[in-house]
């Protein structure tokens, strides 16, 4: 049998520093990689917009409108690179039209229907709408449920991008009308609304401007759920090994429309949120 020479004990120990050594070593390595669980909150500014998936009388010509979202986050590291985040917002939506545009659900429409007949028009429903000349801003509030695939990259300085969908619950609507104008039946704004004089249907005066300051409760016209997805940039800075800060940029669409009834059109929510956050490592 041969003999253990020295140079063979010195080779087998120097072997077994090693990998005692990179054993050691190799969970830090591993818990590195792996993003630590983080909680946090956030605060920004929404511009939102009401998009039209159709040609409307009730839907076009809608201009974005600014709000505010806040919400709580959760994010559970799935890699160095690669993380999952969940969220809970608060976010306002809606849009702005100025202009001639119809208008229903008013008492006037409901006089007028029972004498147009004896004057050989037609009656005015919602697909043949009054209109007149004011300002009308849907607000829409909606409780939304992100969750989103976040890819980051860098240390002190992290950049990341993020894409997921979200489902949203419609918490309130409300459609806030301004202004004075008369009625018209026709959206030019050339064929004013006349009332008969007395119980004389044969004499008609022009209707004089009326006041269209209102609110209403828009909520049972909407649906409640609303699906979509989030895509969005952001960077995070370290404070110190616990606590992080980020400002995040994303856009969010979407995909159902937002109304019950297909005849005041097929409108779609979105719009793009900045936003300053906060999030702490509990892992």
């Amino acid at each position: 049998m041969n003999k253990i020479k020295p140079i063979q004990i010195a080779l087998f120990v120097s072997l077994l520093i090693f990998q005692t050594n990179f054993a050691q070593e190799q969970p830090s390595e591993n818990t590195d990689a792996v993003t630590p669980i983080k909680i946090g909150a956030k605060v920004g500014y929404s511009l939102g917009k009401l998009t039209n998936s159709e040609t409307n009388i009730y839907t076009e010509d809608y201009e974005s409108v600014s709000g505010i979202d806040w919400g709580f986050t959760a994010e559970f590291g799935l890699t160095k690179l690669i993380s999952i985040q969940t969220e809970i917002n608060f976010t306002e939506r809606g849009g702005k039209r100025t202009g001639t545009q119809p208008i229903t659900g008013n008492a006037l429409s409901e006089q007028l229907n029972l004498f147009l007949p004896f004057l050989g028009l037609p009656l005015i429903t919602d697909a043949n709408p009054l209109y007149a000349e004011f300002e009308s801003e849907s607000e829409l509030k909606y409780l939304e449920f992100p969750v989103l695939v976040k890819f980051g990259w860098g240390n002190d300085f992290r950049f990341y991008g993020e894409v997921g969908p979200y489902v949203g619950i419609l918490l309130c609507a409300t459609q806030h009308t301004s202004g004075s104008s008369k009625f018209y039946y026709d959206a030019e704004g050339t064929n004013s609304v006349y009332v008969p004089i007395g119980d004389d249907l044969t004499q008609l005066v022009e209707l004089p401007a009326q006041s269209l300051n209102a609110e209403t409760n828009t909520k049972e016209d909407l649906k409640t759920v609303n699906f979509g997805g989030i895509a969005g940039i952001g960077v995070i800075k370290k404070i110190n090994d616990k606590s992080e800060i980020y400002l995040d940029a994303r856009a969010s669409y979407g995909f159902n429309s937002i109304q019950i009834k297909e005849d005041y059109g097929k409108s779609h929510i979105g719009g793009v949120i900045i936003s300053l956050g906060y999030v702490y490592k509990i892992q």
